[in-house]
């Protein structure tokens, strides 16, 4: 015997909807994947790196300028010698 469209879309409705039991389906949280959250953790990630870079290009240059002092201090720059 063959079926009609609509008892083909009943069908997969049915699937879609109940279990093998007929028992509503539940939607599972980790079924589903949160593209939002993600996005979210991407962007404060991305923001946490560039306060970093910030940070660390400010200890740097304190670095380079204790070295340069300390350079100075031992052998003094020939402008400075007159």
């Amino acid at each position: 015997m063959t079926t009609s469209y609509a008892d083909s879309a009943q069908a997969r409705d049915w699937d879609r909807r109940y279990d093998a039991w007929g028992r509503e389906k539940k939607a599972k949280p980790e079924e589903f994947h949160d593209y939002e959250a993600e996005a979210l953790k991407r962007t404060q990630a991305l923001a946490d790196r560039a306060a970093r870079a910030i940070e660390e290009r400010k200890s740097l240059k304190r670095r380079i300028d204790i070295a340069m002092a300390q350079m100075e201090m031992i052998c003094p720059p020939i402008g400075d010698a007159k």
